[in-house]
This record gives structure tokens, sequence and C-alpha cells, in this order.
């Protein structure tokens, strides 16, 4: 009598642990979702180059200074929203199975959506260089800036990002929060952005759309565990 008595009440505040606060979840959730749209509109405005040389790509970025400056907010604040909302995908396991491998993929993916979203800043200096000093100047500033020796501390974090990811999704699949075919969307979008020309932005978009959907999947789970712990 006193067990029966005692399990509704107990299975009640083991959810209530798992579930964590709605607000929060809402908020990742909602972040999660925006961030890839945000990603691929910043793609879809991105100034197409001539080719892959620091000159096109300055001369790309002091083409429309308004175009560089929409594209770079797009992409800061979708790096930016993904690196923070991902966080919370751990709070969607209810279990141990996958945890592991769930916590170190969404601290990696953290890392390094957050860091490429600050060096979003370098498009603004770039644009700058590209209207104030002559072309091949400018290409020399950044070319300088790039052979910084510790800058690898920074951007070298970009990869941790794709390998993150990968191991978000393999922990979140062997949970049973998201199915194994958001792990192929994901390595299928990431590859596409690698070989689509620069010159194809739109393409790069749709490429970022497909790829990214797994974060979007993430956030729409975060969504209805808060709606559901809401009542």
């Amino acid at each position: 009598m006193t067990t029966q008595a005692l399990s509704p009440t107990t299975s009640h505040d083991v959810e209530d642990r798992s579930t964590g606060s709605p607000a929060l979840r809402i908020a990742a959730g909602a972040a999660l979702v925006a961030g890839p749209v945000l990603w691929a509109a910043g793609m879809w405005t991105s100034p197409p180059a001539a080719g892959t040389s620091d000159v096109d790509y300055i001369t790309s970025l002091g083409r429309d200074g308004t175009i560089t400056q929409v594209s770079a907010l797009f992409l800061h604040y979708g790096n930016l929203f993904i690196g923070l909302g991902v966080l919370a995908a751990a709070s969607l396991l209810r279990g141990p199975k996958g945890s592991r491998l769930t916590v170190i993929g969404a601290l990696m993916t953290a890392l390094g959506f957050t860091n490429v979203s600050g060096m979003l800043l370098s498009d603004w200096w770039n644009l700058s260089a590209a209207q104030h000093l002559p072309i091949e100047q400018a290409a020399k500033v950044f070319g300088g800036f790039k052979d910084s020796s510790l800058l690898f501390l920074w951007n070298g974090f970009e990869m941790a990002s794709l390998l993150g990811t990968i191991l978000l999704l393999v922990g979140l699949a062997r949970a049973g929060v998201l199915a194994w075919w958001n792990l192929a969307i994901f390595v299928a979008g990431f590859a596409g952005l690698m070989f689509i020309p620069w010159d194809m932005p739109q393409l790069s978009a749709v490429a970022v759309l497909l790829g990214f959907s797994p974060f979007a999947m993430i956030g729409f789970r975060l969504l209805s565990r808060a709606r559901i712990a809401r009542g």
C-alpha cells in the first residue's frame, strides 16, 4: 500500500528532473529551428566570388557593402543560435544510453559553431579594407591576418562543429531520440558545402537547409518536451 502510494509521486519527480526548465527548452528549441534558416539565408545572400583567391574574395565583399553585412549577420546569428541551442540536446535523454556521445558531441558542436560566429567579424574588416585600400593591398592584409601564428587556436576549432555534430547525432540516435537517417542527411549536406562552387551561393543555401535540418529536428523535440512539461 505504501509503495503504491509513493510510486506516482516518485515517477512524477523523476520526470520533472529529466524535463528541466520548459522556458530554457523553448529558447533552445527555437534557436535550433531558427539557426539553420539563418545560416541558409546567410549563404543565399553571400556575395559570389569569381574564384578562390584572396583577391577574388575581397573583391566580392567590397562589391556591395550592404549585402556583405546582411550575409555576415545572418551567418553570425545562425552559428550562434546553433552553438548555444545545441547545449540543451542532452536534456532529451531519458537514460544513460548514448549520453556520453551526446554530451561530448554537444560541447564540441557548441565550441565549433560559436567560434565560427566570432570569425564573421572579419567580413567587416575585409569590407572596410576593400573600400579604403587597393584590392591587391587589401588582399595582402587579409593574407597576413591568415598567417598569424596563433590563429589556428581559434579557427582550428571549426572542424569541431563537424566531428561534434556527428558524435551528437550518433548519441541521440543510440538513445532513440532521433532516427539514424539524420546523420546521413548532415554528412550529405556538409559534403555539399565543401564541393559546391563559390559562385553558386543559392545552391549552398539549399545544402545548408538539408544538412542542418537535424538541428531543427532537435529543436522541435525540445519544443515538444517543453509543451508536454507545461501540461
